[in-house]
């Protein structure tokens, strides 16, 4: 399932038949969760005896030349600093010659909610928590770069969002291994608006108004083409960024957004003729959010027409009521 979905594995709870089914289809590249490449700090993070055997894995699949992209999830205070340290070293030490068996590494925010026990011993990454983490990872950056001639281990957007730092450029990011995990989407993202609303009408024929909803962690950044579209006469867009309740959380990327978030978030506001929602909120293939709600009981509860948008072009011309 990681080779074809791009979701992430462990690698501690492969049977001899699984390990010899990678090598012998050649399932690659894979999406590896690696957290640390310390054995027993990695152990520790996972609460798992298997999960020393990274180092040997990553071996194996570079002798098999197999090729992963790796995670990083940082949880304050257990795997950064010298321990974060350490893991992109070690992972950037198997990404030499011509056949890498670690093509990328991503470094994430750990994301706590409400749900989680009260002693898991894990704290919140805050902004001074940001600061360092792009600080050190920017640093070796630079380091891999001049090595290699890439970056090869890249930061989440969270990171700037929660520093409250301008993003990177988008071609910092190069080919984007790593966009579905959050990294470079944002930028990528703003591109493609920009590209959308270059050629906005000056007006459209009918009074139009409709909302647009995403996550409160990114609603800073989706400013300036909201505005844009707003200079639009007989066109009035709402952008609505939203907290989680349900997750607990204040600042949330938009496709962890749930149905019971968008009723509590939107209840009595204003949304005119028909609500945009980001498909990204919804499980693949369904029309069902992250807590079971149907798209049907939120569009009943708000009572506005919902239509779900996919992409940057997309939004636009939903928006103007093109599409």
């Amino acid at each position: 399932m990681s080779f074809l979905y791009g979701s992430y594995l462990t690698l501690t709870n492969l049977s001899e038949q699984d390990w010899t089914r990678i090598d012998q289809q050649r399932l690659t590249p894979l999406f590896v969760s690696v957290h640390a490449t310390e054995p027993s700090l990695r152990s520790k993070l996972l609460r798992n005896a298997n999960a020393i055997y990274l180092l040997k894995q990553l071996e194996w699949f570079s002798k098999k030349k197999i090729q992963i992209h790796a995670q990083v999830v940082v949880c304050p205070e257990i795997n950064d600093g010298k321990a974060l340290e350490k893991t992109l070293n070690d992972l950037f030490d198997f990404a030499q010659g011509d056949c890498p068996a670690v093509l990328s590494a991503a470094v994430v925010p750990v994301g706590l909610t409400r749900f989680r026990p009260h002693n898991d011993g894990l704290i919140p990454v805050n902004a001074s928590c940001a600061m360092r983490v792009i600080a050190q990872v920017e640093k070796m950056q630079q380091i891999f770069y001049r090595s290699k001639g890439s970056r090869f281990a890249w930061l989440s957007d969270e990171w700037y969002l929660i520093a409250n730092k301008p993003l990177p450029t988008l071609n910092s990011y190069e080919d984007l291994p790593q966009q579905e995990n959050g990294v470079g989407s944002i930028r990528s993202f703003l591109k493609a608006m920009n590209q959308a609303t270059i050629n906005l009408p000056k007006k459209i024929d009918r009074q139009r108004t409709c909302s647009w909803v995403v996550g409160k962690l990114v609603e800073n950044e989706l400013i300036k083409p909201y505005k844009r579209l707003n200079q639009i006469n007989n066109f009035t867009l709402h952008l609505y960024g939203l907290p989680s309740p349900y997750w607990g959380q204040e600042k949330i990327v938009t496709g962890l957004l749930t149905g019971q978030d968008l009723i509590h978030g939107l209840k009595g506001k204003y949304l005119g003729d028909e609500l945009l929602l980001p498909s990204v909120m919804l499980r693949q293939g369904e029309k069902i959010f992250l807590d079971d709600m149907t798209l049907q009981e939120v569009c009943s509860s708000l009572n506005v027409p919902i239509r779900i948008v996919h992409d940057a072009q997309d939004i636009v011309k939903s928006a103007l009521g093109e599409a």
